[in-house]
């Protein structure tokens, strides 16, 4: 063998052993990092540490047996040694940093949320009451099929306690003892417990529902809705036509229905988180709406399910609100209704309004059968919205005895018609010249003060909600659509106490932050992307080419 050969056969050496170095290097940091990864020593992080380490100490050795160094060179002055080391230090730093960087996110999570409205965090309200939460909490799901976005807001709340709260999705099929237990009856209700307490949220779990849901339940604390009697209102039971479901959803809910004969009480009780009239058929005495008038103005809350063609006594009363009944029936000339075995008085409702009875109703279906529309007047102290629109094709019909009802402009309201509104009465400005002092002159100056008798802290707001039907909630109806949801979300808003501080949670909308344009700049900016931009790339290289050729 000559020198020529020796001196290839030698660079050949070490190149394969400079392979075997990085191989042995990648072997290292691959079964380190799935040991930080996994959190413990797997079969596969073991086994691709230590070959890494057997392969770089075969190959270390084979340099120190193998090498030729030159006369007078150590053999850690070699070039490729140190190379090699330099190489092997820096994958073990990185090593180092990644695990020390693991180790404080495991030990100190944290979490920035730079969106504008802070869409992805729990409000302040929601983080104090997990962090207060001192007892085993636990949220069931009813779900065959888990929804990402819920098991993503519950993960969020149980970050901030994962010490007592807990969730699990229930497979109501897979697990027919609990869905007995709990008697759940629709998929997606949700189950909160605590000890020995439960309660049941039906509807789309949110933060706006689940937390003040949480919160009552904590605090044991029941609602009281007194249903109004006396009038030929709707049945609480008993009936071909009644409340029966109704009132079974709101006991689910932690809700308690007690019927109420206003003349007898003389008043609402004063334990009332609201009253509902549910279909009167004759009208109220002017005695008994002032009792519910002076309810309201004291910060009561009413739900008021009003039939057409009905005298019910209550107009004074909704005109101080801003509420007209039209007293006409509603008529849906679209022929939707009839796809469902409807018939044309009984509108389909699509639309809803910007409020939390209604938020989480989208495109959802909701029926009224012989519902009248119901107008509203902007008054200085009071916050209305329309809660339920019938569509285009819908008109309040003023003769529903003929035989083929048809529109008639001179006579009948055309659509789209309101059949349901929420409204809320600001109380703090009358609360507050109610408080201040009246002045005095000087004689009564020289009177010492008596020290007022300290009263409760009046209730900021009244709200009212009502709505030109009341056959959606009965017992025939309830399940159908969305029509128990709507009954349900009132009366939930309304039962509300607004001293507690989490039902103040707003749901969180993403802003809009869509770019509009026309046809024509879609396409330009297309044709810059798609044609301009390339070109001009490939003709810049082309350029640079022929200068440097």
């Amino acid at each position: 063998m000559n020198v020529k050969q020796f001196s290839s056969g030698l660079k050949s050496y070490r190149r394969v052993l400079s392979l075997l170095v990085w191989v042995a290097t990648v072997l290292l940091v691959a079964g380190l990092l799935t040991r930080f990864v996994t959190g413990v020593w797997t079969a596969l992080a073991l086994g691709l540490a230590l070959g890494g380490i057997v392969l770089g100490g075969a190959v270390l050795w084979m340099r120190w047996q193998f090498g030729s160094p030159r006369e007078g060179e150590s053999w850690w002055r070699r070039r490729s040694v140190q190379s090699s080391t330099n190489a092997i230090m820096a994958a073990l730093a990185l090593v180092v940093i990644l695990g020390l960087i693991n180790f404080l996110v495991v030990r100190y999570p944290a979490r920035l949320d730079v969106t504008e409205t802070r869409f992805f965090s729990l409000a302040p309200q929601t983080q104090t009451l997990m962090r207060e939460l001192d007892q085993p909490l636990q949220v069931l799901i009813f779900d065959r099929t888990p929804d990402p976005q819920q098991r993503t807001l519950l993960e969020e709340y149980q970050r901030y306690n994962a010490q007592h709260f807990r969730f699990e999705f229930v497979d109501p099929q897979a697990q027919p003892g609990l869905t007995r237990r709990y008697n759940v009856r629709n998929p997606g209700d949700v189950v909160i417990e605590t000890g020995e307490r439960n309660r049941v949220l039906e509807g789309t779990l949110s933060e706006t529902n689940l937390t003040p849901a949480i919160a009552a339940l904590l605090q044991n604390r029941q609602a009281v809705a007194y249903a109004i009697q006396g009038h030929g209102e709707v049945p609480l039971s008993g009936e071909q036509t009644n409340l029966q479901s109704a009132l079974t959803a709101l006991e689910r809910q932690g809700v308690q229905v007690v019927p109420l004969n206003l003349i007898e009480q003389q008043g609402v009780p004063e334990d009332a988180n609201l009253v509902i009239i549910a279909g009167p058929t004759r009208p109220f005495l002017a005695a008994e709406v002032e009792l519910l008038a002076t309810y309201l103005e004291t910060g009561g809350s009413a739900l008021f399910l009003l039939d057409p063609e009905t005298e019910t006594g209550l107009d004074p009363l909704l005109r101080q609100w801003g509420v007209t009944l039209d007293n006409r029936i509603v008529v849906d000339g679209s022929g939707s209704g009839q796809l469902i075995g409807l018939s044309p008085a009984a509108p389909l409702v699509l639309e809803y309004g910007d409020h939390p009875i209604t938020e989480a109703l989208g495109q959802s279906v909701s029926f009224y059968p012989l519902a009248q529309a119901i107008m509203l007047t902007e008054q200085p102290d009071i916050e209305g919205v329309e809660l339920l629109r019938t569509g285009q094709q819908s008109w309040a019909e003023a003769d529903p005895d003929q035989e083929q009802l048809q529109f008639d402009a001179e006579r009948d309201l055309p659509g789209p018609l309101t059949l349901g509104v929420a409204l809320r009465r600001d109380l703090s400005e009358a609360s507050t010249e109610a408080d201040s002092e009246p002045e005095v002159n000087d004689s009564e100056a020289a009177v010492p003060p008596v020290d007022p008798v300290p009263e409760s802290d009046p209730t900021e707001e009244a709200r009212l909600v009502v709505i030109g039907n009341s056959d959606f909630a009965t017992t025939s109806l309830f399940d159908q659509g969305v029509n128990g949801d709507v009954f349900l979300n009132s009366v939930n808003w309304l039962s509300r106490d607004q001293s507690d501080p989490t039902l103040s949670i707003r749901p969180k909308e993403p802003t809009n932050r869509r770019l509009e344009m026309t046809p024509m700049q879609s396409r330009f900016l297309t044709g810059i992307g798609l044609g301009l931009l390339p070109l001009g790339a490939f003709g810049l290289a082309i350029t640079l080419w022929w200068q440097r050729r």
